[in-house]
């Protein structure tokens, strides 16, 4: 692709092309910038989702960027080999071990290093803390996620921004009730059920078992609720166990991972009780389709969530998150109108344009180019 005058040479660093939130942010930003006439290249393992990043047209370097000390130095100096007939105006890492190798390649070049903080909470005793490289700045997807890198990271303020995940607003387009009928008829699913959805990874930290346990409590109480859940990761064959052992078939069903579009507007409500997010694209995706949320407290919930209006938010507790959920899925009529926010929210503050704007503000700002 032709470059244009003042165009940017971005190189990211992530561990892979895997399933997932980063990987969805990665391809997304990459893709925007590279229509905007920036040049970005991407070092890291490849995936299940590699593919979408080569139809992407998105360049890509094979390399592990996982390991001990030892691996990641052996890592950045043979990348440092790889690009050293290329120029870059800064490196933007995505994981700690990758900001290792950024940090070298980033001294060796004297170029800036951003890191987006993708999860909160994560490990800072030690040895983390001395392992850890936050970059020359940091992006911060969310308010809590700023907050943890001040007062647990020990960032200096003047030193992050904050810029909030965006949407996708043209694709995650509000369900209705034509919408709606035609995704359940794909899906296979009743109509007069009250649909609540989960689209992510079934892995720790994300509590997905804790859904089993709603859809039990929901086969005594709140019949007319199904749970669909759509996703892979290492928990995938416990969940189809378990709704086999407890005979959930009419209360829960597990989908493969797709294009979530259809399950959001199949649904009636989304749930996540996650212990620990980045931001959570997913719940931004269904308040963009007119779905309300239930999610935990977790990083991205401010930014996502205006109470009773937009959805529902709690602390992370397992009994809380089954009482507030069986309140919460009890009324159809009450989800709608919060859909109706919730669609009007993300295009008002959380639309994906907003995002590009501010991510390339920033690339500019670090490059010099502002």
């Amino acid at each position: 692709m032709k470059q244009s005058v003042g165009s940017l040479r971005i190189l990211h660093l992530t561990a892979g092309s895997d399933l997932g939130g980063v990987s969805r942010y990665l391809l997304d930003i990459s893709k925007a910038m590279l229509k905007r006439g920036h040049h970005v290249t991407i070092a890291g393992e490849r995936g299940a989702w590699h593919d979408a990043f080569m139809d992407a047209g998105i360049t890509w370097i094979q390399t592990p960027l996982t390991g001990d000390l030892l691996t990641l130095r052996r890592a950045g100096r043979t990348l440092g080999r790889l690009l050293e007939n290329e120029s870059f105006d800064l490196v933007h890492a995505h994981y700690r071990r990758s900001a290792r190798v950024g940090r070298q390649i980033a001294s060796k070049w004297k170029i800036p290093l951003l890191l987006t903080l993708h999860l909160t909470d994560i490990p800072m005793h030690f040895p983390w803390r001395w392992l850890s490289d936050f970059g020359d700045h940091t992006h911060a997807p969310s308010l809590m996620a700023r907050d943890w890198l001040i007062n647990t990271a020990r960032v200096l303020p003047q030193n992050i921004t904050i810029i909030p995940h965006g949407i996708d607003t043209n694709h995650y387009t509000p369900v209705t009730q034509t919408l709606r009928d035609q995704a359940r008829g794909q899906l296979n699913l009743p109509k007069d059920k009250t649909i609540a959805s989960y689209v992510g990874r079934f892995d720790v930290p994300k509590n997905h078992f804790w859904l089993v346990d709603l859809a039990l409590a929901c086969k005594d109480r709140l019949p007319n609720v199904m749970i669909l859940l759509a996703g892979d990761g290492p928990d995938a064959k416990r969940l189809e166990q378990l709704i086999q052992k407890h005979q959930l078939c009419d209360q829960m069903r597990l989908l493969d991972y797709r294009d979530p579009l259809m399950l959001y507007h199949a649904s009636d409500a989304f749930l996540l009780p996650s212990a620990a997010e980045g931001f959570s694209l997913s719940c931004g995706e269904a308040l963009s389709c007119g779905i309300p949320v239930l999610r935990t407290q977790t990083a991205g919930y401010q930014e996502q969530i205006v109470e009773n209006q937009t959805g529902l938010s709690i602390p992370v507790d397992h009994d809380l998150f089954m009482t507030k959920a069986m309140s919460f899925l009890s009324d159809r009529v009450q989800l709608a109108m919060m859909g109706t926010q919730a669609a009007m929210h993300v295009r008002e503050h959380l639309s994906f344009d907003q995002q590009v704007t501010g991510t390339l503000e920033l690339y500019q700002r670090l490059a010099g180019r502002s």
